[in-house]
């Protein structure tokens, strides 16, 4: 699949990483263009090149891993994303709230509003950074969380990540399964592994 990630900070590098080791091509993007990534070349696999963060918004998957507070701003340059899925990574902390009072809206359905026409998929946000390459120590599966409108696209990011050694958990629709993935919500930084996958 061609994938674009926007934001090559911590979580975007390491999202970056674990999808290289699938049969994806890769389009990792940072606000300073992609000759700012030039000097990291070595940390990635060749099925990883950089680009802009117009290029990687075009792509079949986009995974958004910038800041809760600039996410829509940023997903707003597409203004048709023609039924593409957009992975919601973000987490709307406390002082997302100070700036602006989103509820009753869960963070996943701000960024649904924000990607017109995109399939949203909420996932990855309830890791810590390091689990979220899939490695466990140990047998089993780590336990991914995900939730999204669209049953296709849940099907479709599913079957995207389970060869990436997760077990994906369907927590519903954005306004349910978002609103216990985001922070406050119960399912903060879990790190789940499931040793059986008949369970």
């Amino acid at each position: 699949m061609k994938i674009g990630v926007v934001g090559s900070g911590t979580v975007g590098t390491i999202l970056t990483q674990t999808f290289s080791r699938g049969d994806n091509e890769i389009i990792l993007s940072h606000s300073r263009g992609a000759a700012s990534l030039a000097p990291r070349r070595d940390e990635f696999a060749a099925n990883v090149v950089f680009g802009e963060v117009a290029d990687a918004l075009q792509q079949s998957l986009v995974i958004i891993a910038v800041p809760f507070g600039i996410a829509p701003d940023v997903l707003r340059q597409v203004t048709d994303y023609q039924q593409r899925i957009v992975v919601d990574v973000t987490n709307q902390f406390t002082a997302d709230f100070k700036k602006i009072d989103t509820r009753p809206l869960t963070g996943s359905e701000v960024i649904a509003a924000a990607a017109n026409n995109a399939r949203v998929i909420k996932a990855f946000n309830t890791l810590p950074h390091e689990l979220m390459t899939g490695e466990v120590d140990g047998p089993g599966r780590r336990v991914l969380f995900y939730a999204g409108d669209d049953k296709d696209a849940k099907k479709t990011f599913a079957a995207l990540v389970k060869p990436l050694n997760f077990r994906p958990v369907n927590l519903g629709k954005l306004r349910h399964g978002g609103s216990v993935m985001q922070v406050g919500g119960g399912l903060g930084h879990t790190a789940f592994v499931q040793l059986d996958e008949t369970y």
